[in-house]
């Protein structure tokens, strides 16, 4: 309780997302939204998402106005998209500065910011331009300009691309983090590798889901409600009684007939153990 905000944010960002709702609950509304204002952006728009609406304004008059325009901005990306899992925890520069200019400038950026693996050059009006990675920068010499060694060919994804097409490219080009753009190129957040660890992990958990005939759940199995989990196995179970029904009626119709083809009938557990098994 007497650890830093900065301390507690860090902390509760390992939390399990329903642990975190659990513990919101039970936190004052000015100690809360103190606590959210220090999180990491992406993190707290998880959290803040997953809150009422309701709870949400009420907290958000309590925060600084630069955050509160960050959140919603960040809140207002569909889920799935790109938008919704970046960070906007970027390190920025202009390209019109020497090296020793930009190491001294990401110092007073470095203590706000997530992520400083890349460094972004962006034009006056936040237009991509290029990027320069920290190990250029150390080795570049003091007086250099960022314009001159910066690498202007920087691959980048928009907006509203769907999340699990983002991940499936930082995976396949080894990217720690990728910026992300709207549709006039400018730069509105980057993409970590750490959060697309939990795309894949979320999407590979939904096909494992799907593939058992039941539908994907928001929490861990074990952490949800049983309540949730008889719903989302129940209408599958459903579906397959009604179906089974209607084999069974079926069947019916071909009693008469059953004595004369009886040894089909020793082949009828194998066909449906089969459409069971599809």
């Amino acid at each position: 309780a007497n650890a830093s905000f900065e301390r507690q944010a860090e902390v509760f960002g390992y939390f399990h997302p329903a642990l975190q709702m659990t513990l919101v609950e039970n936190v004052d509304r000015g100690h809360l939204s103190k606590l959210i204002e220090t999180m990491a952006h992406d993190d707290r728009a998880d959290l803040l998402e997953r809150m009422d609406p309701e709870h949400v304004e009420a907290l958000l008059p309590l925060m600084a106005q630069a955050e509160r325009n960050d959140i919603r901005r960040l809140l207002s990306y569909p889920d799935g998209s790109a938008g919704s899992i970046m960070t906007t925890d970027y390190a920025s520069l202009p390209e019109n500065i020497t090296v020793s200019e930009a190491l001294e400038q990401l110092r007073r950026q470095a203590q706000d910011r997530e992520k400083i693996y890349y460094v972004y050059i962006l034009e006056d009006d936040r237009k991509l331009d290029g990027f320069i990675t920290l190990r250029q920068l150390i080795l570049a010499k003091p007086n250099a300009m960022l314009a001159d060694i910066m690498e202007r060919d920087v691959f980048a994804v928009r907006v509203d691309d769907d999340q699990e097409k983002v991940a499936q490219e930082m995976a396949k080009f080894d990217f720690l983090a990728i910026p992300v753009v709207d549709n006039q190129n400018r730069l509105v957040g980057i993409i970590t590798h750490d959060d697309v660890i939990d795309v894949l992990q979320e999407e590979a958990t939904e096909d494992v889901y799907r593939a058992g005939g039941m539908s994907p759940l928001e929490d861990s199995y074990l952490e949800s409600p049983l309540k949730t989990i008889v719903w989302k196995r129940g209408v599958w179970l459903v579906g397959l009684l009604a179906t089974g029904f209607v084999s069974a009626t079926m069947l019916k119709h071909f009693r008469p007939n059953a004595e004369q083809i009886e040894w089909m009938m020793v082949f009828l557990p194998l066909v449906l153990a089969s459409g069971g098994n599809s």
